[in-house]
């Protein structure tokens, strides 16, 4: 089968005839290929992207617009993209940024073309040299398994990323440029063996071919191996968390007994599992064998960071996977406060709460929902979160007192909560706490009759929010 005849058959698995498909191009070799099997075919509504990283400064910008000018010529609309320096250190390796950052552009110039796919030029040679490279940084199953010729691109879970070219050879690939007479552009960093995977394409895989000319072969089948072997695992994963996983915002939530329960091969594949859904790259073995360590064995309020930006806590019956800047989730119905944060009660009147949606309203007649405190006139009376050495006399302990450390504790308060709880208190002592949308009010400024002088007290939503 010819190198267009099984790009046509690849793409028309997934891409009806006539639809529109983006295809990245960068004018190397490879993705002038795929990009000239796909014109001539005719059996697509085709759109080009061509994404300048700005890291070559004017050598990539020449290889955009003679991409521009390849494609113009052959009729093929083309959206070009520019990024800075900049855009590409994002506190998790140049690689990984460029990575992301080309993926967001092609997603973009789906979007706006209405495409439904995104087609690349990876091939057989980068599917090796993918899986050497996991191999090397001590990669588990997943890394083994490589890439797959279809998957919902990485971060974009609306769009597909097909590889056309993942069974065709580089060799195959130039043969086809040369029979057709394509021009590829060279990109000098591809020499640079100072990056790990140029390493392995130039001084690597050359000697592994020595002992075994089908090497690269050979790592395509170790890929289709561990990829069964991954599409099984999967398939058990999803039918034991199936009804007990949730992603709220970034984090993705399973209870601990669940995840306890799980044997410890899916345990690390619910770690992985649980990255990508978030849309974060593939863990390395010894990160994700940290991080099962930590859900199995940890206790509440325990957590770790895991690469990419990600970190895993334990929040008593849960284990949390999140990205490291996901924002705080508080329970439903639950006033809250930016921590270290104080101001004065307004009676009668409506405080704000510093930095939060809510509004805590006071009233000396009754209103129709909230709670009451006995507060005598001129008291003053402030609303703040938490501090060191905190106490309070909740109802049922007799007047006694109790930390309000160990009360949040005792009763379950997830530890990210904790610090944003309002307090109110009456002449510097605590006379409620508003947990969960449930008010617990010290013995002592419970309403015991009626002669007593009593404050009514609400929460609610700041009107602009």
């Amino acid at each position: 089968m010819s190198l267009a005849e099984l790009v046509a058959q690849t793409v028309q698995q997934w891409v009806s005839p006539g639809q529109r498909l983006v295809v990245g191009v960068s004018g190397g070799a490879d993705s002038l290929a795929l990009l000239h099997s796909l014109h001539v075919s005719g059996g697509y509504a085709l759109h080009a992207a061509t994404l300048d990283h700005g890291l070559r400064g004017a050598a990539s910008a020449e290889d955009a617009r003679v991409v521009a000018d390849l494609c113009a010529s052959w009729g093929v609309p083309v959206t070009i993209g520019t990024l800075t320096p900049e855009d590409m250190y994002g506190g998790t390796g140049v690689e990984n940024a460029a990575r992301v950052a080309r993926y967001a552009f092609l997603a973009r110039v789906a979007r706006e073309v209405g495409a439904a796919a995104v087609a690349v030029a990876h091939h057989a040679d980068d599917q090796a040299e993918t899986v050497l490279l996991h191999l090397i940084r001590g990669s588990g199953l997943q890394g083994l398994s490589g890439m797959a010729v279809c998957l919902p691109l990485p971060g974009h879970a609306d769009l597909l990323l097909i590889r056309p070219l993942l069974r065709v050879s580089r060799r195959e690939i130039e043969a086809y440029c040369r029979a057709h007479d394509l021009q590829p552009r060279q990109d000098a960093t591809n020499a640079d063996t100072h990056l790990l995977r140029n390493a392995i394409r130039l001084e690597l895989l050359p000697r592994l071919r020595l002992w075994n000319p089908q090497i690269d072969t050979a790592l395509t089948r170790l890929a289709d191996a561990a990829a069964l072997d991954m599409n099984y695992l999967r398939q058990q994963l999803e039918g034991a968390i199936v009804g007990h996983v949730t992603q709220e915002d970034e984090r993705i939530v399973l209870p601990q007994r669940v995840f306890r329960g799980l044997p410890p091969a899916l345990q690390h594949h619910y770690i992985q599992w649980s990255v990508q859904q978030l849309h974060g790259q593939d863990l390395a073995f010894v990160h994700i064998t940290r991080a099962v360590e930590l859900a199995s064995t940890g206790t509440t309020g325990q957590q770790m960071p895991l690469p990419g930006h990600f970190r895993l806590r334990l929040d008593y019956d849960r284990v949390i996977l999140e990205r490291s800047d996901a924002p705080l989730r508080m329970p439903e119905g639950q006033p809250w406060m930016q921590p270290g944060q104080s101001r004065t009660i307004h009676i009668p009147g409506d405080t704000p709460l510093p930095g939060s949606a809510y509004i805590l309203e006071t009233s000396l007649l009754p209103l129709d929902t909230g709670f009451r405190l006995v507060i005598e006139v001129g008291q003053r009376v402030e609303i703040r979160t938490r501090r060191p050495g905190d106490r309070f006399a909740p109802l049922g302990l007799g007047g006694h007192t109790q930390k309000v450390k160990k009360w949040m504790i005792d009763h379950k308060v997830p530890q990210a909560v904790r610090d944003r709880v309002p307090i109110v208190t009456v002449e510097g002592e605590i006379a409620a706490l508003i947990v969960g949308g449930e008010t617990i009010i010290s013995q002592t400024f419970a309403v015991r009759d009626s002669m007593q002088p009593v404050v009514y007290l609400r929460f609610k939503a700041h009107p602009q929010a």
